[in-house]
């Protein structure tokens, strides 16, 4: 039996015990209660400006005939020379501006292993600004070619612009039905191979071409890939075109040939990406007659002013084409289609009178689309597409080569009125006024450059018309400078 003193002393433990529990215990509540400082370390980073590269264009080269030779059928060779004029725009005072801003780009041209003929007509000009470090907005830069052809199987007047090269591109436009040549022209301004497939889509949909993918544009060069080769018997087709490590310029060469006679020849370049809204800006319909009624051989004659549609997605769209005069007012009523997705289809434009329309394409689902129109005179037959572009920004430049009748097409998306100025290099400047959302058109000199300013939201495009010529091409939006990024060393 435990003594009483050994009783006591277990108690007297016990009571301890207890009240050093609840010493604890209060401890933790009022830890609890109190607002302890913090110490907090994130991890380590430091914030890194890219040097802006400089800006550079790709003005695609001569106007190519495939080789006549039947064993070497894919090859081609450059007929005639294409003149070029370009320019770029920087604030007075940086280095190379002139007072008024201009700055010369430098000229290097583009090695074409596929064309035989480089040496008589020219190769590819690569245009190359610097922009200076620091910068965080880029040096505007424009440029554009025109070529007329007069020869047996090929013929017309053929403007493009110089563009920026693109990891991915929509070409929409071409033929390679009979007498219709298409070629596609993938040229790499970059110091990086790169590796091109093409994917094309055609009446029946998304067609199987083999060689189409995996195509080798080694740096500074220009590939020709015969369209007719990788999908040939084609009415309506539309090609995407996706770069993997360079980067390049896409343009598609289009010629016809009306039984001896050349019908036309163009050079299209890359339309706006797949979106739900598509603006093309001034399409110019030059005849009333002959495009309405389908040819000899089914389909819409390559006369007619029609406009080429792809749904590139799985779900089929509704489209509605609203057609606006100069005059800002509506053409007629408005076209409304369903397009199933993955076939291109094409939308005639039925009862205009000759003059310069804007169109705009909304849809229920994204969309890629061009126009077409075409010429008859005594100089022969020709036709051009229009393709569909992107906003500009405030201020944007305008190289316009060597043409009949060039014109600034203006396209006001804005919600306020815009008065646009065209200021030249040398000479007096241009003015028009546009309301918002109407449309415009401002006569332009040959082989002139422009800085045009006054707008918020603006789809533009050159054109060109003469006798029994015809061409255009659209102004994009130049890609953005590399941002600062944060980076995480480890």
């Amino acid at each position: 039996m435990p003594s009483k003193s050994g009783v006591a002393l277990f108690g007297a433990r016990a009571v301890a015990g207890l009240i050093g529990l609840g010493v604890v215990v209060a401890s933790v509540g009022a830890a609890a209660l109190i607002t302890w400082p913090t110490v907090e370390k994130g991890p380590s980073s430091i914030i890194v400006s890219p040097t802006p590269s400089e800006q550079q264009r790709v003005c695609p080269g001569p106007l190519l005939e495939l080789a006549e030779d039947s064993s070497q059928a894919q090859a081609t060779s450059s007929v005639g020379i294409a003149e070029a004029v370009f320019g770029a725009h920087s604030a007075a005072g940086e280095s190379g501006a002139t007072e008024s801003g201009w700055i010369e780009p430098e000229e290097s041209a583009l090695t074409a292993p596929d064309n035989a003929n480089t040496q008589s007509f020219g190769s590819p000009l690569l245009l190359s600004v610097p922009t200076l470090p620091g910068s965080v907005v880029a040096p505007l830069v424009t440029g554009s070619q025109s070529q007329i052809a007069g020869g047996e199987s090929l013929g017309g007047l053929a403007v493009a612009g110089c563009a920026e090269a693109a990891g991915d591109s929509w070409l929409v436009g071409g033929s390679t039905d009979i007498g219709r040549t298409s070629l596609v022209l993938l040229s790499n301004p970059t110091t990086v191979l790169a590796t091109v497939d093409l994917t094309v889509f055609g009446e029946t949909g998304q067609v199987d071409a083999p060689g189409s993918t995996g195509i080798l544009v080694q740096p500074g060069t220009q590939r020709v890939v015969s369209l007719a080769g990788l999908a040939p018997n084609l009415r309506s087709p539309v090609v995407h075109v996706e770069a993997m490590g360079g980067q390049v310029t896409a343009t598609l060469q289009q010629s016809i040939v009306r039984g001896l006679e050349p019908g036309g020849a163009d050079l299209i370049g890359a339309s706006n990406g797949p979106a739900e809204t598509q603006t093309i800006a001034g399409v110019i319909v030059s005849n009333e007659a002959g495009g309405d009624v389908p040819d000899e051989v089914g389909g819409l004659s390559d006369d007619a002013t029609t406009v080429r549609v792809l749904v590139p997605g799985t779900v089929p769209a509704a489209v509605q084409i609203g057609v606006t005069g100069v005059t800002g007012q509506a053409a007629g009523a408005s076209v409304e289609v369903d397009i199933q997705p993955g076939v291109p289809t094409e939308v005639p434009l039925t009862g205009l009178v000759p003059g310069t329309y804007s169109l705009k394409l909304t849809a229920d689902e994204p969309i890629v689309a061009a126009a077409r129109s075409s010429a008859a005179g005594s100089a022969g037959r020709d036709f051009a597409w229009f393709a569909s572009s992107d906003a500009l920004d405030d201020e944007f430049l305008v190289a316009v080569a060597a043409g009949p009748s060039p014109q600034l097409n203006l396209v006001n998306s804005g919600s306020a009125e815009a008065s646009y100025t065209a200021s030249p290099d040398k000479g007096a400047s241009r003015t028009v006024t546009v309301p918002a959302g109407g449309s415009a058109t401002m006569p332009l000199a040959p082989s002139q450059r422009y800085l045009v300013s006054g707008g918020t939201s603006t789809v533009a495009a050159v054109a060109y018309s003469g006798d029994g010529l015809l061409a255009a091409f659209p102004l994009s939006q130049a890609g953005p400078l590399a941002a600062p990024i944060r980076v995480y060393p480890r």
